[in-house]
């Protein structure tokens, strides 16, 4: 199982220790804060790989050379195919959502879809040109396919033991000059990613859980008003982060500012200004 410290990875995790079956969970270049969360999984199958960006690549963008998107779920899918075959695993359960499906922008009569890579097209051609050209028995296939944001947040605050360990935000995630991972807090606080899981989680979560969980009220963040307006498709296109659909934000967004009402009678500075 592609395990990376999320709300996803942990919901599919949890749900497939209930039958029993024997779990191993997949990393690629695991920083601090994912073996954290590794660790209070309990989980001690695991399969670690090894991730080496060449340093003609990291030299060329020292001059100014452009890397373009590089498709990570499409990279995992085929590294995660072959380390089954190797340690004799059946089932590959990925944790890509429903929400996968919508893209960000229409560009020259074409959707855009950050997330592509996580969408069930993929995943049908994916397997496809699995059995076809690489192995036959070996299933992959997302957990959460039929799974919207709203319902993975409020699945997710069931086990409280992650809380102190999980991280959605990718500024933690980035390449250094080194070709290794920048390890930094959980939380940036300062970016769409942290925006959208914190609107995400406002609504099942009391404040000082969210606080604890964050270190800071995100929607107090004035930087990040452009950022909630386009989640919500006040602005723009949507950010291209793995973020809920527009759909989902708007419905987050309403029952986080209801729930900001019934707490404090008051609103945040996001949820005050963005509409």
């Amino acid at each position: 199982m592609p395990f990376a410290g999320g709300r996803d990875s942990i919901v599919t995790l949890e749900n497939l220790k209930k039958t029993g079956k024997e779990i191993s969970l997949f990393t690629v270049n695991p920083i601090e804060k994912i073996r954290k969360t590794i660790k209070a999984s309990g989980i001690k199958n695991r399969i670690t790989v090894e991730r080496v960006i060449d340093r003609n690549l990291l030299g060329l963008n020292k001059k100014g050379y452009l890397n373009g998107h590089t498709p990570f779920t499409a990279t995992l899918s085929f590294i995660s195919l072959l380390c089954a075959v190797i340690f004799n695993y059946k089932n590959i359960a990925f944790s890509n959502e429903k929400s996968a499906e919508e893209g960000n922008l229409k560009h020259l009569g074409r959707t855009i879809n950050h997330q592509w890579a996580k969408t069930l097209e993929f995943e049908k051609v994916f397997s496809r040109y699995a059995r076809e050209y690489l192995v036959k028995e070996i299933n992959y296939f997302s957990f959460l396919r039929k799974y919207g944001e709203l319902e993975i947040s409020r699945t997710f605050i069931k086990y409280p033991q992650y809380f102190s360990v999980f991280s959605s935000c990718n500024e933690g995630m980035k390449i250094n000059t080194k070709g290794g991972l920048r390890a930094k807090k959980r939380w940036c606080g300062n970016c769409p990613k942290c925006l959208f899981v914190y609107m995400s989680l406002y609504p099942f979560l009391e404040r000082k859980q969210l606080l604890k969980i964050f270190g800071k009220d995100v929607f107090e963040n004035k930087k990040l008003l452009q950022v909630m307006q386009r989640l919500i498709g006040e602005r723009g296109f949507k950010p291209f982060e793995c973020v809920g659909t527009i759909k989902e934000n708007k419905l987050a967004y309403d029952l986080s500012k209801k729930k900001a009402l019934q707490r404090n009678k008051s609103l945040p500075f996001l949820l005050a200004k963005a509409k």
